[in-house]
């Protein structure tokens, strides 16, 4: 985490801040207040939460408290007699969790600013998409109308509280609402680095076999085990010295691929492609800005013509050059080429073992969970709702998630940011632009680095995962369809 972020800036003007779940605030950063961090938190030790003394009263105060469900869907779909319902069983459980965290937290004080993060609206929608979509659609499946209950439920019980229990203490608050993403229905999973090996702009190693007793009992055997007991497999097994093991998870996602004799490649499921640059990998191949450019052309070339099978339409409607998206220091860490897959539906398989298991490059959703296995996947467009004292009626002919810390800044009177993306929303706002806010308001470089340095400090205060938080971090990541 880099810059000044909101609440670092509102703690630097002396605003009482509470933060909660929010992703990236790991560990958890200095505040004119209270943070708790989000799912990049391995569990709820010291470094996710400041001040550490709020974790006692956290504890004692919510009893169940967690920082995530700790749900395994293998082994749930593997082995137990009512994976869906158990599934809802305790998503539910930890939608609650949420719920009552943030109403704790609302109480304890008289907050200036308070974010708050629901991510159950994300886990239920991941699986059980397909039958809400049927269920609207006025064509239920067998088993559907739990599955898309699952679902409905979640919103009803946030809007309960909404309009219960923080009506009172929301009535003379101005308030935010908002999704990072919308959803929609996952068509299939496509293995990009293969067709990357289709078109010549790609190879992949020889095939390696064997893997003996290892192989078999992380690989055969896992399913039958539950988290804690595949955690005291993977001891007894060995694991790679500290230094290489973060190295090695990242070289995991490509482990197939001979970079000596590959121009570009594919990381993540979201359309990301990097040319394979001499000097930004070991085993860089293309030289120069213009053979760079050069292989980003023949990659949209090729890319255009990948079509499914099942319809027989392009799967590839969108290509972005990474200047069209991306500026600053960081632009060549950047993906030389983003596409945009069709309607969104369509996603990258992460590890390229995974892709070479594969029968067909556009291969169908992921099945791995049974019945718990995602059905959806993240759209483009979300949601923003603002109401409160602050506000004025209107509809938002364009907004962005960019535009979100511009506009909190703005409503509470923070000086401007110029780092900072985005723009206020001022035609929502009855004030519009107010005098000190982050469009063309006074810049205070005293409170500036303040701000910047408790910023920073986020990414260095007790920094780094010990091996066994590494483990907790990715399990949770790859349940999420992260990984």
């Amino acid at each position: 985490m880099r810059g000044t972020s909101l609440w670092s800036l509102a703690s630097s003007e002396g605003k009482r801040v509470c933060v909660y779940d929010v992703p990236v605030t790991y560990p958890a950063a200095p505040v004119n207040g209270i943070m708790i961090s989000g799912m990049d938190a391995p569990r709820f030790n010291e470094k996710s939460i400041f001040p550490i003394g709020e974790r006692r009263n956290i504890i004692d105060a919510l009893p169940n408290f967690d920082i995530s469900s700790s749900i395994d869907y293998r082994y749930l779909a593997s082995r137990h007699p009512d994976p869906e319902g158990e599934c809802i069983r305790q998503l539910r459980a930890h939608l609650e969790v949420e719920i009552d965290t943030i109403d704790y937290l609302m109480k304890r004080d008289d907050w200036d600013l308070l974010v708050a993060v629901f991510r159950s609206t994300d886990s239920f929608q991941h699986i059980f998409w397909d039958s809400a979509a049927r269920m609207m659609a006025g064509a239920p499946a067998p088993g559907d109308e739990r599955r898309a209950e699952a679902i409905f439920g979640v919103y009803e019980r946030i809007d309960q509280a909404l309009g219960g229990s923080w009506e009172e203490w929301l009535e003379a608050r101005d308030l935010l609402i908002m999704s990072d993403h919308g959803f929609g229905e996952l068509k299939s999973d496509i293995c990009l680095n293969r067709f990357l090996a289709q078109a010549g702009l790609l190879t992949f190693l020889p095939r390696r076999s064997g893997g003996g007793a290892q192989q078999f009992i992380t690989g055969k055997l896992r399913d039958r085990f539950p988290t804690t007991s595949r955690k005291r497999l993977k001891k007894v097994l060995g694991r790679d010295d500290s230094d290489r093991r973060w190295q090695i998870f990242v070289d995991s996602f490509v482990s197939d691929i001979d970079f000596s004799r590959t121009r570009i490649f594919s990381i993540a499921q979201f359309g990301c492609f990097y040319v394979n640059l001499k000097g930004r990998r070991p085993l860089g191949v293309i030289e120069g800005e213009s053979q760079r450019r050069a292989v980003v052309a023949e990659a949209r070339g090729a890319l255009a013509g990948l079509v499914d099978p099942d319809d027989g339409k392009p799967v590839a409607t969108r290509f972005y050059d990474r200047e069209e998206l991306y500026d600053g220091p960081l632009l060549d860490e950047m993906p030389d080429l983003v596409v945009e897959l069709r309607d969104y539906s369509y996603q990258g398989i992460y590890k390229t073992s995974e892709e070479l298991a594969q029968a067909r490059i556009i291969c169908g959703p992921p099945h791995q969970f049974g019945r718990l296995s995602f059905t959806g996947t993240h759209r483009r467009e979300g949601i923003l709702i603002l109401s409160g004292p602050s506000v004025r009626r209107a509809r938002l002919p364009a907004a962005s998630m960019v535009d979100i810390a511009p506009t909190i800044a703005n409503i509470m009177g923070l000086p401007a940011i110029p780092e900072w993306d985005g723009r206020v929303l001022a035609e929502a706002l009855i004030s519009g632009s107010a005098p000190g806010g982050t469009e063309g308001g006074g810049r205070r470089p005293d409170k500036m680095e303040e701000a910047a340095a408790a910023g920073s400090r986020q990414s260095t205060r007790g920094a780094g995962y010990s091996e066994e938080d590494e483990e907790e971090v990715r399990r949770r990541l790859q349940d999420l369809g992260y990984i």
